[in-house]
């Protein structure tokens, strides 16, 4: 028989954590964990929380008091079954890693969130969504179960079948559930390595809209860029990307280049921000003069098309140490063209220092916390500073005016006060959560300011 004697928890090591964003620091302890024995040693230890990859823009990994238990180490395919289209591995498995085993085998996850070093704990944790959720919806439709370690419930495998309401929960958890130790997945198939990507040219965020709602259907995605800095009095000049997944042949090895791999920690390399008015004006110019020059059709690799950002990690680095304020929204379709015309208002008024905006089609229920539902995403990317977070609270109010659902995970000062009435689930998921965890074992600074 196995010796199941408890093993004693590694010695904890302290660092500083940092939200993606730049928003949140805190120093606190925190294991590395390699066994499934010592994930559990270190969850009895008091209150924790799991930790994958650490790109969540919100700090939902650290914070509120808790031991950080880094995933990272717990990486191992565990079960493939290509022919069944499904793969088991452990959460700290990276997106990069699984495609690498994956795509040469003709099957991919559907749903890639927009940087390779994610880890698949994350993404259930954050229930995050890729370049197509209007098609594909979110993490949680490619998640067949996940084993989950709970203190006081031990060990559980939560799948729509057994403990559907904890497997409900966990998608979309942000990590308040128990710490995921394996993911199930359904894969689905590759038909080749490259995308058909098409660039149109927009004159504005209403043209954008227009055009996304146009070319969604029948498309592998498609979305806009805006220019942040208005350019002749007009806000939202930019680009429509849509792109197509023909048959191909598949990778025959690796398929993952090299890259600027940042971190939350690394991301805060320059102390001064590159981004200003001047410098929006000029790159966000350049940028869309160069796409122009580039023909309307072309191919590029699945990667590059998956993860934009990867070869161009600099976009963040350039945000300096105090980072970015990123907004996302998903607006009611009924409300979306006000809701644009009102932001378009706002920015040509104030002149807040957006570097850039993207438009995309979402389709889903919003249910308990998750970021879903039938609208348009609306996505700002802005300097950090005074006036950026000035810009932020007129954000919200346009959330809350136009029954908006703004994304928990991408904004690292969002109230609670905005959450509770944007999201009709919110007092469900905090009843729920906290029959489950009544000692709130699982807290992080995003559970404790949103009163979760």
């Amino acid at each position: 028989m196995a010796d199941r004697t408890p093993l004693p928890a590694t010695t904890p090591e302290t660092a500083t954590f940092h939200s993606f964003d730049g928003g949140y620091s805190e120093t606190a302890a925190f294991h590395r964990p390699d066994r499934y024995r010592a994930v559990e040693a270190a969850a009895r230890e008091g209150r924790v929380i799991a930790r994958g990859g650490g790109y969540s823009y919100a700090a939902a990994s650290f914070g509120g008091g808790s031991v950080v238990v880094d995933m990272t180490r717990l990486d191992r395919v565990l079960r493939f079954e290509p022919a069944e289209g499904l793969i088991e591995v452990e959460a700290g498995m990276r997106l990069e890693r699984l495609l690498e085993l994956t795509a040469p085998r003709g099957l991919i996850l559907p749903v890639q969130p927009g940087y390779p070093a994610i880890t698949v704990g994350g993404c259930v944790a954050a229930n995050v969504h890729g370049k197509n959720p209007h098609k594909e919806g979110a993490f949680r439709r490619s998640v067949v179960g996940v084993t989950l370690l709970h203190p006081r419930l031990g060990t559980l495998r939560c799948d729509s079948r057994n403990e559907p309401g904890l497997f409900e929960l966990t998608c979309g958890g942000y990590g308040l559930t128990g710490v995921i130790l394996t993911v199930t997945l359904r894969l689905e198939a590759l038909s080749g390595w490259t995308a058909a990507v098409e660039r149109l040219p927009i004159e504005s965020l209403a043209e954008g809209l227009a055009r996304v709602r146009e070319r969604t259907d029948g498309a592998a995605f498609a979305y806009t860029w805006h220019q942040g800095t208005p350019v002749a009095g007009v806000f939202g000049r930019g680009l429509v990307y849509v792109g197509q997944l023909p048959q191909g042949p598949l990778p025959r090895e690796s398929v993952v280049p090299r890259y600027l791999r940042l971190s939350a920690a690394s991301r805060r390399r320059l102390v001064a921000p590159f981004w200003g008015p001047a410098a929006n004006r000029l790159l966000g110019t350049a940028f869309r003069a160069s796409e122009g020059l580039r023909p309307v059709k072309s191919e590029m690799p699945l990667f590059d098309a998956m993860f934009p950002f990867a070869k161009r990690g600099e976009y963040f680095l350039l945000y300096g140490r105090r980072g970015l304020a990123e907004y996302q929204a998903i607006v009611p379709h009924a409300a979306a063209s006000e809701f644009l015309g009102a932001l378009e208002r706002a920015a040509l008024g104030s002149r807040p220092p957006i570097v850039m905006a993207s438009l995309k089609l979402f389709r889903g229920e919003p249910k308990l916390l998750r970021f879903e539902g039938d609208g348009v995403c609306v996505t700002l990317d802005l300097v950090r500073s005074a006036e950026g977070l000035r810009f932020l609270e007129v954000l919200d109010r346009l959330t809350l005016e136009h029954g908006a659902l703004p994304h928990i995970v991408k904004d690292s000062r969002l109230p609670a006060a905005v959450v509770a009435r944007s999201y009709p689930g919110y007092e469900e998921f905090r009843e729920r959560r906290r029959a489950l965890d009544p000692t709130a074992g699982f807290q992080s600074e995003l559970s404790a300011r949103l009163a979760l």
